[in-house]
């Protein structure tokens, strides 16, 4: 029942009944003694600061070296939270949407614990998905590990949920990357683990999915955390990032966050602009559905990525859909007399693909510039495909949804984003399931990847978002937020 400002003393609830005549009563319902939950705060104002030199990572010069050859300040967001994160020990929450430089924040808390960590600290990194931890495992340590390329900063160790490997790699690494569930299981016994009573500083991505499947392992882990804190009587510093949430000040009170450490930007307040479109099909079956929406795709390929001139990402509901929509592609583009017009760098396509692909499919479809993957393919086929992808030799990747947390479209992002229907069948239900829209909506995989462009860069730059679903809506194409 809704409520509106200001309220009314009273509402009347008729009620009627759908079997007997003349059967309905007039029920008042005083509002006089009405108590309301308190309003969630506004989200926080994005101020117009003067954007930080990477040089403000002191005293360490080294710290700097991080970011030196992928932009010469942080953007708005970054310097907002700089304070907080890099020169405090306070617990902080930041949600903002994707694409923001939440990466770059949580390094701030990180660098902050490899300048100032007593002898033997700790650090542990947790996120609800193993995809996610292992995109940023690869990252941190070609960065800031002993990895080809990294800084040596700090000894980085990758959780793979076998308890005694695990407490050997907790042991002997200074940060800890692991989902919940595996940190979940190795810090039950934190009691009688001194390993697990060393953590100084423990960040937190994707809190947002709290409220999903993943929730409760989150919960217990976070909580965990600031129950050894009060045991120990020794601080253990928590820093969560996420998407913008509604409740980010009920979240930010639960992790024990003062007032000034809880960020909660609105989520139009992007670096990279975006634009979201949707299209609406007319057609109940699923499979003439999917069909219907080829030619569109491509249309919006072609119009949003610069004629095929820039990169774009397709996601569909299943292994079989993404093979046939990226044939679809090159059909399309054959018929309008530029076959070619998705491929990149035929040499390293072909250099490539010679050894590592083995489809038949997947070849004749990475000659002309468009590739796909899916949770089924080999690992050497996939990562072969999103390596070509990454370094722009082919334009057009087809991806099944579940893959959307490990993508990388590489350096400049993709300028387009499609996706191909919101439902997809779940074969442990055995039916058709409507979560897909909000996975690709929430993670930041193809979003962040315009991070490692210089801010001016990104001004310029807007990422567009096509969203096709079943329905009939009154225009084709109404923009719903940019």
């Amino acid at each position: 029942m809704p409520l509106f400002d200001p309220l009314p003393p009273q509402y009347f609830l008729r009620v009627v009944s759908d079997r007997w005549l003349h059967g309905e009563t007039v029920v008042p319902i005083s509002f006089r003694h009405l108590l309301l939950p308190d309003r969630y705060p506004p989200p926080t104002e994005l101020l117009d600061l003067k954007p930080l030199p990477i040089k403000a990572l002191h005293p360490r010069k080294d710290f700097a070296a991080l970011y030196e050859h992928r932009f010469p300040h942080f953007n708005t967001i970054q310097t907002q939270t700089f304070k907080e994160l890099y020169e405090t020990d306070n617990n902080v929450l930041l949600c903002a949407p994707p694409g923001s430089g939440k990466t770059a924040c949580a390094e701030f808390g990180v660098l902050r614990f490899l300048a100032s960590r007593p002898e033997g600290a700790k650090c542990v990194y947790i996120a609800p998905r193993q995809e996610i931890v292992s995109k940023m495992h690869a990252d941190w340590e070609g960065r800031l590990g002993a990895g080809e390329g990294g800084l040596g900063l700090a000894a980085i160790g990758l959780l793979v949920g076998e308890g005694a490997v695990d407490l050997k790699t907790l042991e002997r690494s200074d940060i800890t990357m692991c989902t919940a569930e595996q940190w979940d299981m190795i810090s039950r016994r934190w009691k009688q683990r001194r390993a697990v009573q060393a953590v100084t500083l423990c960040v937190v991505d994707e809190i947002h999915l709290l409220g999903g499947v993943h929730g409760p392992a989150l919960e217990v882990v976070v909580s965990r955390m600031r129950y050894m804190s009060a045991q120990l009587e020794r601080p253990i510093r928590i820093i969560a990032f996420g998407a913008s949430i509604a409740n980010a000040a009920v979240l930010g009170e639960w992790m024990g966050t003062g007032a000034g450490g809880c960020f909660n930007f609105h989520p139009t307040a992007r670096p990279c602009p975006l634009e979201l479109q949707i299209q609406s099909f007319d057609v109940n079956n699923f499979s003439a559905r999917l069909l219907a929406m080829g030619k569109p795709c491509y249309n919006a390929i072609c119009s949003s990525a610069a004629l095929g001139k820039q990169k774009a990402i397709v996601f569909v509901p299943s292994r079989k859909q993404a093979q046939f929509t990226a044939i679809d592609m090159l059909t399309y583009a054959a018929a309008d007399g530029d076959a070619q017009r998705f491929l990149g760098d035929g040499q390293a396509v072909a250099a490539l693909a010679e050894g590592a692909v083995r489809s038949p499919a997947l070849k004749h479809t990475l000659k002309f510039g468009v590739g796909f993957c899916d949770s089924g393919m080999r690992e050497a086929e996939r990562r072969a495909v999103q390596r070509l992808f990454r370094e722009g030799a082919i334009r057009v990747l087809v991806a099944t949804h579940d893959l959307c947390w490990g993508l990388d479209a590489g350096q400049g992002g993709a300028a387009a984003v499609l996706v191909l229907d919101t439902q997809f069948y779940d074969g442990r239900e055995h039916r058709y399931a409507r979560s897909l829209a909000r996975s690709l909506a929430t993670t930041s995989t193809f979003l962040s990847s315009t991070d490692s462009l210089t801010p001016p860069l990104l001004v310029s730059l807007s990422l567009l978002y096509y969203l096709f679903v079943k329905g009939t809506w009154t225009t084709p194409f109404p923009t719903c937020c940019r």
